[in-house]
């Protein structure tokens, strides 16, 4: 299958430097500067502030010219040391963009005759994602804890996590780590610097995502190991806690007491009412996440065929792609949004979780498609409680394709541009609306155009026309053939 190759050469997502300043803009005490060109500054600015920065970015107003001057360097540090003497920041990252880098600002010797400094290289050539950019600011931070000496307490039974997780499940981290005599002691990224002091302390620190492979590094430095994955699915669930428990020194028997009893929570949930046996879905993701949601998915019965992720393979992410690879998963790394968009059309998902263009692409091809980030990454995971909230989405998603599929089968005859309008997406998806199944759309089709009312006259009466309405008499409907529609293909 031929790569879409105007997709592949255009950018897939902002510039990473985006994903540091996510980190930096929502710390008290900090006052990050970007040191790059000025058409940067724009688009890095907005972006900040449309994702709920709560300060101002400051940055010299660089021209091509200026990059030449021989005194830039020393105007630049007197520049921050009146910003210093102005907003008495207790850190300023500053952070070196494509162009700075390129013609060589020392921004480790700034750090070097001011303090206050944390220097960070985030270029569009160096740092692959936004989520590796992530890294790159805390590992910035760490290293410059650890010089100021503030990694040398050590707590026992203490544990630091870090990712972006939803807050109900920062909760119940706490609340599992206390029933087995065990501290939550921080967990980052955070507003407060002091939670990454205290991070630098713990005696275990819990990596939530697998991007954090510089972080890590900084922690493995103080003698701190880690943990990867998280709570979530039955299995990694009990193997999780039994880590956890392990790696801070909590006793053994009560932790394998405990793992047992969410490990049994998490499997009624899976195996219960809401359970995906017969459910086909593909995860298209950013930042590792995909791995947590991918795993709920796949003990819940799912079919998930193909898994991505912006980010690279690293040892933090292992296990996991074991752990689907053994499974019959398809996991891509450093993924484009060519790749995605052939996944959907290759293994044809009744749900395509992915970037809003690909899940555009999906709705147009039956799939009930959505944005992967609004309506996956921001709910609980962990536990039997997340994977209650994820598979309630997931079939509210599946009662929602057959009217996905009446408005397709009602526009089956206009002439309408794909979402994503390059020659080779015609080539390769096809012209015509073609339903999940890659049949033409069925115009009449029972499954089609009058969905509910053939779902309920079946014998299930799931609500899913498009897997389970028997009897259509149109040609290529996989509902021709009876009540399963995988079976009479």
């Amino acid at each position: 299958m031929d790569p879409i190759k105007s997709i592949k050469l255009a950018t897939q997502s902002p510039c990473p430097a985006f994903g540091a300043l996510r980190i930096l803009t929502r710390l008290e005490g900090f006052l990050p500067i970007l040191l790059g060109n000025h058409g940067c500054y724009y688009g890095l600015n907005f972006l900040a502030h449309f994702y709920a920065a709560r300060k101002s970015i400051y940055a010299p107003l660089l021209y091509s010219l200026d990059f030449t001057d021989k005194n830039l360097h020393h105007k630049l540090l007197d520049a921050i040391k009146e910003i210093i003497k102005e907003e008495k920041p207790e850190f300023i990252p500053v952070i070196n963009l494509c162009v700075a880098t390129t013609v060589g600002i020392d921004i480790d010797e700034m750090a070097r005759q001011i303090p206050e400094i944390i220097p960070l290289r985030v270029t569009g050539f160096g740092t692959r994602s936004h989520a590796e950019a992530k890294d790159v600011a805390m590992e910035g931070i760490f290293k410059k804890l650890r010089q100021f000496g503030d990694h040398k307490l050590r707590e026992p039974k203490a544990v630091a996590s870090i990712g972006e997780v939803f807050p109900a499940d920062t909760i119940a981290l706490e609340n599992l780590l206390e029933k087995m005599g065990l501290k939550l002691r921080a967990h980052v990224p955070s507003k407060d610097i002091n939670d990454f002091r205290k991070a630098l302390n713990v005696s275990t620190m819990a990596c939530l995502h697998p991007f954090y492979t510089r972080t890590m590094r900084q922690f493995g430095e103080v003698g701190i190991p880690h943990i990867t994955g998280g709570p979530v699915g039955a299995e990694m669930t009990y193997a999780w806690i039994k880590a956890i428990a392990e790696s801070a020194g909590a006793d053994m028997r009560l932790a394998e007491q405990i793992a047992c009893e969410e490990r049994d929570a998490v499997q009624k949930v899976l195996d219960g009412p809401l359970n995906l046996k017969g459910v086909r879905i593909a995860v298209a993701g950013y930042e590792g996440i995909e791995f947590l949601v991918g795993r709920i998915l796949v003990e819940a019965g799912a079919d998930v065929p193909y898994l991505s992720t912006s980010i690279g393979k690293s040892p933090l992410c292992e296990a996991d792609v074991a752990w689907f690879q053994a499974r019959g998963t398809e996991v891509k790394f450093r993924k484009s949004a060519a790749d995605d968009l052939m996944a959907v059309k290759k293994y044809k998902p009744d749900i395509a979780l992915a970037a809003t263009d690909v899940a555009g692409m999906g709705k147009e091809l039956g799939s009930a498609s959505v944005y992967f980030t609004n309506l996956i990454a921001a709910r609980p995971l962990f536990l039997a409680h997340g994977a209650e909230n994820i598979l309630g989405l997931m079939h509210h998603l599946l009662k929602a394709r057959p009217s996905i599929n009446r408005v397709r089968s009602f526009f089956q005859d206009v002439e309408m541009e794909r979402s994503i309008a390059i020659p080779e997406v015609k080539e390769h998806l096809g012209d015509a609306f073609a339903c999940g199944w890659g049949a033409p759309v069925w115009g009449g089709c029972a499954a089609g155009e009058v969905a509910e009312e053939a779902a309920a006259a079946s014998d299930c009466g799931c609500g899913d026309a498009m897997n389970c309405a028997p009897g259509c008499a149109i040609a290529g409907c996989p509902a021709a053939g009876g009540q399963n529609s995988r079976e009479a293909k």
